[in-house]
């Protein structure tokens, strides 16, 4: 799909890019050289007191804490005291 540069050095997307990459005004988009191309990615921004939980460490722990609860590997106790007690046990 052709289009031309504008005088402010912008150019419109096509409304088909957009439909199918499921695009809105005000979203953010990642724009980089590679391979003398010019890549544009949609990007997601995230809070920055929130940024830890999309870290891969913690994406990783999350996956595994997933497979426990999908395994029955889970304690259940009434309160935080009969937590405790399991855990040192």
């Amino acid at each position: 799909m052709l289009r031309k540069l504008g005088q402010s050095y912008q150019f419109a997307i096509p409304r088909e890019i957009v439909n199918r990459m499921n695009l809105h005004v005000n979203d953010y988009l990642d724009i980089r050289i590679a391979e003398n191309k010019i890549i544009i990615e949609p990007q997601v921004m995230v809070p920055r007191d929130q940024a830890y939980f999309y870290t891969p460490e913690w994406q990783k722990e999350e996956k595994e804490a997933e497979n426990d609860i999908k395994e029955g590997r889970v304690t259940k106790t009434k309160n935080l005291k009969e937590l405790l007690k399991k855990l040192d046990q």
